[in-house]
């Protein structure tokens, strides 16, 4: 059995990652395929309960470091956790559902396959730093040009859906 595919969606805050992300995940649910997202939360503040004021809320409060809430076609989990879970512990868990792919926006550092997008002159650093770096999206063309990747400008995002999503899945090669 082919273990479900990851891929990453990585860039700097207010890039657009999670537009992107969110177009490759209704792309893939039209055409009727399970995609889990996986996101970090990098700000400050600490994320709120789900379900503030609820039962499952309650049992969250009362001290349970997880609490997961069953009901016919959906299932919601609180985790909480002291240490940070590293991106594969997590892909882990995903993969227990057997979802057809499972999107992360962000954990920029992690080996997954990924597209890294390109707003400002100074994030092109980025395509030197990390790894496995499939395509790269681009707000300025101009500022890509020589990227020894696949480059799709923004503006093209939605065309090439179709093309990143068959890479997401491993089932393209890619050229420049």
């Amino acid at each position: 059995m082919k273990e479900t595919p990851v891929f990453q969606i990585v860039g700097y805050k207010n890039s657009g990652k999670t537009s992107l992300l969110s177009d490759l995940i209704a792309y893939g649910a039209e055409r009727e395929e399970k995609v889990a997202a996986i996101k970090r939360h990098t700000h400050e503040e600490p994320l709120k309960v789900m379900h503030h004021e609820t039962d499952s809320y309650r049992l969250h409060e009362a001290g349970s470091f997880m609490t997961g809430v069953d009901s016919p076609g959906r299932f919601q989990m609180e985790l909480s956790h002291q240490e940070e879970y590293a991106l594969d512990r997590l892909v882990f868990l995903y993969r227990q559902f057997d979802p057809d792919l499972i999107a992360v926006e962000g954990f920029k550092n992690e080996s997954y396959p990924k597209a890294v997008i390109i707003k400002r002159e100074e994030d092109l650093e980025l395509l030197h730093t990390l790894t496995n770096v499939q395509v790269v999206i681009t707000w300025n063309e101009a500022m890509t040009e020589d990227v020894p990747f696949l480059v799709i400008a923004l503006n093209d995002w939605r065309k090439r859906l179709s093309e990143v999503y068959r890479i997401a899945k491993g089932e393209e090669d890619h050229e420049r």
